[in-house]
Parts: structure tokens; sequence; C-alpha cells
């Protein structure tokens, strides 16, 4: 009986250190962008004050954007309970530039008064960019294979609750309010984006191989472009939009599946 006891007060302790019930389901993941960072943003689908044990995720852009990422900078109430940063150097791979972070944490949320609110966003991380270009949160191939080991994961517990990445895709400035719809796609999307200062503008599609397959320019543009594309006579992939405007070039990147 003495042994009966023991055993269900740990038991009740664990779970009061951890923060953890049967009912605690995963932690989903996304990119976004504001005002010259990039920011991670954790979603819990419930309730959580416990240990926030253990997290991996990996940020993919292409080598010949010329974009970097600089140092990671966390909110002060976020490293008490999750300190985050990224693990070893921006690695190259098959054309694009990989930077995973990794974040380990010791102590309950609770003790530093955060709790969690199932279905709220929180960010964990904000990230500076130079340069133009586009950034995901992936698991591909790459971070797939064991060697790199750098697919999404999250630790709450101790206990394996990883979500989804649900907003992947995030570009390094909103640049005019360029909008791909939808992104990924079928082949068929929407470009619209706004100039605002008037000028010509080209527009260019290219393939993953670098060849041309749809070029246009508008003469004199002041104010809203909107065009209805159509890859799907050209084979499933990425493409990557550029417009040329303002003295400036911005690339796009579009994934047709």
């Amino acid at each position: 009986m003495i042994r009966s006891i023991r055993t269900t007060a740990l038991s009740t302790l664990l779970l009061a250190v951890t923060g953890l019930t049967t009912a605690q389901q995963n932690v989903d993941i996304g990119l976004y962008q504001n005002n010259g960072m990039l920011e991670v943003k954790v979603r819990p689908e419930s309730d959580f004050n416990g240990i926030f044990s253990s997290l991996v995720f990996t940020i993919r852009w292409d080598s010949n954007s010329g974009a970097s990422l600089g140092a990671a900078i966390q909110d002060e109430d976020v490293t008490s309970y999750m300190g985050v940063d990224r693990s070893g150097n921006v690695r190259e791979h098959g054309g694009s530039r990989y930077a995973v972070y990794a974040g380990f944490g010791m102590r309950a949320m609770s003790s530093s008064g955060v709790n969690w609110q199932a279905g709220q966003e929180y960010t964990i991380l904000r990230i500076p960019v130079t340069g133009q270009g586009e950034f995901e949160l992936v698991n591909d191939a790459y971070t797939a294979d064991r060697q790199n080991n750098a697919n999404y994961y999250v630790s709450l517990g101790g206990a394996d609750r990883t979500g989804v990445i649900y907003k992947g895709l995030a570009p390094a400035s909103e640049d005019g309010h360029v909008l791909i719809q939808p992104n990924p796609n079928n082949g068929r999307f929407t470009l619209s984006f706004t100039n605002t200062e008037k000028g010509d503008v080209t527009v260019e599609v290219i393939n993953s191989i670098g060849q041309s397959v749809y070029n246009e320019t508008v003469r004199d543009l002041e104010g809203s472009f909107k065009r209805e594309m159509d890859l799907s006579t050209m084979g499933a992939g990425a493409y990557y939009v550029k417009l040329k405007r303002n003295g400036n070039t911005t690339s796009h990147k579009v994934i047709y599946r």
C-alpha cells in the first residue's frame, strides 16, 4: 500500500512538472515576415505550461538569391524556457542554403508565468534578413537524411509532440505586396503586386534550369498589376517569377505540383 501511494504521488508530481496530460496534443510551426525580420511562431493544439523540452526546425532559401540571415533574436521570457540558436554553419545543398535551428528547455514554462493557450500563436524566434529572397520552413530529402537530422521536431515534457508546418513560405520583404496565389499550385496561379512608382515593369518566369518560359514588359505602370498565369502545359517543379522595376530585380518562388 505504501509503495502504491508513493508511486501515485510520484506520477502526480511528474505530471505537475511537465505539464503533460493524456489530452496534450501536438505543436505546429509557421514562418512569417515582419519589417525585415523572419518570425518563427509555434501554435499548440492544446493548453500547455510545462517543460518545452526540445525544438528543431530548418529554414531553406535559394543560393542564388544573395539573401542571408542574421543572428537569432529572442524575447527574454522565451529564453527563460526555450533558448534557440542556429546549429552549426549555413549549409549548401542542391542549389539551396539551409540553416538548422535547435533549442532545449529545462524549466517549466509556468515558472516564468507563461501559459500557452490552444490555437494561439507564440513567437519563438526572430531572424534579421538582408537581401531579397524567399525563405521556407522545410522537411525535405536533405533535412530527412540521418546525417543531417534536421526535420521539424517538438518535444514537450520529453514526449514527441511534433505537429505540422502550417505556414512554410515567407518572402524576405513584402516588396510591393507581391502575391502568388495559390502557391503551391497545379500550374495555374494569380500573380499580383503594386508598383508605387510609375515606370516600366518586366515580368519573367524562369524554370528550374534557367530557361525563360514567360516574359512581359508593362510600360509606365503605376498602381496594381494582376495576371492569371498558366504553366500547366509545362512540367511540374519549381519556377521563379522575376520582377524588374524601379531599378531593382526580385525573385519569387512558385511550386507547381
